[in-house]
């Protein structure tokens, strides 16, 4: 059984995590994802967890966990899907790997370590939720099934002359991950113009980094089929100085 780990902890708050899970079930493997999703953003740990689960055998249990509720009435949940298995925090993070690979239920967990931190359920909480499922392969004894959780949608408006969107996920090397697919338009045969600061940008649609001049402005399909704004060898975050959440019209 294989369990993966997506966080915004980074060092050493992964390894507690890792320590829990292989004292409950010592023979599951372990795979972190990411441990450097930035801080309390949600929509970023959704993306990643969106465009990875998939790659992953069938069962296996996906933790993610961003949580700036943390210690508060939010639910912790653990999702069974067609094929996979989800846990976290109920804020929407879990939703669009779940709700694409088909939700069967949601439960809400009461398996947890003895103590309780009002800070750290990964560790009190999730990880413990995690190993159970990994060791006795038995969902339904996880908690209370629940109906209603809460919702997380990337935004997108497909207009016939404009698109509104919104950053997503920015990576290491400045790239904004936009909420619209190569399945939702297809953007290489259209003129694309960017509104920033009273400045207007030409972004030219290229299929691939070759095609493009070095620092230039570009979109282009993702490896996840979402478009980026991109700058060949460069950082289009700093050149146009966007973040999550803002929105591109």
């Amino acid at each position: 059984m294989i369990i993966t780990l997506i966080t915004d902890f980074g060092s050493p708050y992964n390894g507690i995590i890792k320590g829990v899970i292989k004292t409950i079930a010592p023979n599951v493997d372990i795979i972190e994802i990411s441990s450097d999703i930035p801080p309390f953003d949600i929509k970023s740990g959704a993306f990643v967890l969106y465009s990875s689960y998939k790659f992953f055998p069938k069962e296996t249990i996906h933790m993610a966990i961003v949580d700036p509720g943390v210690g508060s009435e939010r639910k912790a949940i653990a999702i069974k899907t067609k094929n996979y298995y989800f846990i976290g925090p109920d804020n929407g993070i879990l939703i669009p790997a779940a709700k694409e690979d088909g939700i069967i239920e949601i439960r809400e967990t009461k398996i947890s370590l003895p103590y309780i931190s009002s800070t750290f359920h990964g560790r009190d909480i999730f990880a413990p939720t995690a190993a159970f499922l990994a060791k006795e392969k038995n969902f339904e004894k996880i908690g209370e099934k629940i109906n209603k959780f809460n919702d997380l949608e990337f935004f997108k408006l497909i207009h016939k002359d404009f698109i509104e969107c919104e950053i997503i996920f920015i990576d290491r090397f400045g790239n904004l991950v936009l909420s619209i697919k190569d399945n939702d338009i297809d953007l290489s045969n259209r003129k694309l113009l960017l509104e920033k600061d009273n400045k207007i940008y030409e972004i030219k649609y290229v299929n691939t980094y070759a095609n493009a001049n070095k620092g230039e402005l570009i979109i282009l399909k993702g490896s996840s089929n979402f478009y980026e704004i991109s700058i060949r060898e460069g950082n289009a975050k700093d050149f146009l100085n966007l973040s999550v959440d803002n929105k591109i019209i």
